[in-house]
């Protein structure tokens, strides 16, 4: 029989107060604490230096048993290594949540740091099947989707659309492809000239490129940047809205598009990561291949001229994003934070 941990530390990024959008695990740490559960965050600060620092004040000072450790690519992972490292100086247990959609090539180039890592951990979990499977052959890794809070994201019946807008959710970054988006909208308007595109997120360094991009292409009273919107305000945007576009390079598991699903906006994606494991094509969403341009305006063609395929659509997605609802993830998380 096990009792339930009532203190545990998450290490990660939590930069909600700066970006307004809540990370996963802020918002995960909010429904355990309704558990009675102390759940310490650990880092807000959005300085690499100073996220360092506070792991391991968090690590030596805050009063935990169980750790749930982040795990992204590149300079993130080696916040990791450091802090299991420390971790384990306090014979702490150990859990990794394997985030990063990117983890997959890290690790087919830093396999052995890879490795090292994992072996450290008591416990790898991941809300990616995609990250499942790649690394079924070397290491059992259990499964735990992201949850959602499908009541912030409530369902509205789409039909035929009238109004042809357009929406793009993610932050102005290389790995989110903000150009794709101006780009499938200047190909839509040949055969809508009426479609507009709202894009809405912070700028991580493509804002201006993706402005200049917009300009060069005349293309300025058709499309409006909102920025960052927290996530109590998402839901207008994708209800009020027919086609929600997800251009990611990579997709470790895409809470976004998941929101989307939850409020009924068809979505069209580039079939990356995540995508293709937990979403089928022509079922509850359509699918171009990575960096198809034509092929992704094509698929939002058919949806703005198709009442019967955007019904289809929103029906189905909104079913499939029933399942991430916090009722559903919580028992799993509730049995990790049982103690032995």
């Amino acid at each position: 029989m096990s009792r339930l941990s009532r203190e545990a530390l998450f290490i990660g990024n939590y930069f909600s107060h700066l970006r307004g959008t809540q990370p996963v695990m802020e918002r995960v740490a909010i429904k355990l604490r309704a558990d009675g559960i102390k759940i310490s965050l650990s880092s807000k600060k959005i300085f690499w230096l100073w996220r360092v620092i506070d792991h391991f004040k968090y690590i030596f000072f805050k009063s935990y048993s169980i750790a749930f450790v982040d795990v992204f690519s590149d300079r993130s992972f080696m916040l990791a290594e450091w802090a299991v490292f420390w971790l384990r100086i306090r014979k702490k247990k150990i859990v990794l949540t394997l985030r990063g959609g990117k983890l997959s090539e890290f690790d087919a180039r830093q396999k052995e740091r890879v490795n090292k890592l994992f072996r450290k951990a008591d416990q790898i979990q991941t809300p990616s099947l995609f990250l499942q499977n790649y690394f079924k052959e070397e290491i059992e890794i259990s499964y735990l989707p992201n949850p959602i809070d499908i009541e912030l994201f409530s369902f509205v019946k789409k039909g035929s659309p009238s109004t042809c807008k357009l929406l793009w959710v993610r932050a102005f970054t290389e790995i989110y492809n903000p150009h794709v988006a101006v780009l499938v909208l200047q190909k839509v308007l040949l055969e809508f000239p009426e479609a507009t595109l709202t894009m809405v997120g912070p700028d991580k360094g493509l804002m201006n490129k993706t402005i200049d991009l917009i300009k060069e292409l005349n293309l300025v009273e058709k499309i409006n940047i909102v920025g960052p919107v927290s996530n109590d305000k998402l839901s207008s945007y994708y209800q009020s809205h027919d086609v929600y576009l997800n251009t990611t390079s990579y997709e470790s598991f895409g809470v976004a598009v998941v929101e989307a699903a939850s409020c009924g906006i068809p979505i069209v994606s580039f079939n990356v990561g995540e995508i293709p494991f937990l979403w089928n094509d022509r079922e509850n969403i359509l699918l171009a291949d990575f960096g198809d341009v034509d092929g992704m305006a094509d698929a939002v063609n058919a949806i703005l001229a198709d009442s019967s395929l955007v019904e289809k659509l929103s029906r189905n997605a909104r079913e499939k994003a029933e399942v991430f609802q916090w009722n559903n993830i919580r028992p799993e998380w509730i049995k990790l934070l049982g103690d032995e």
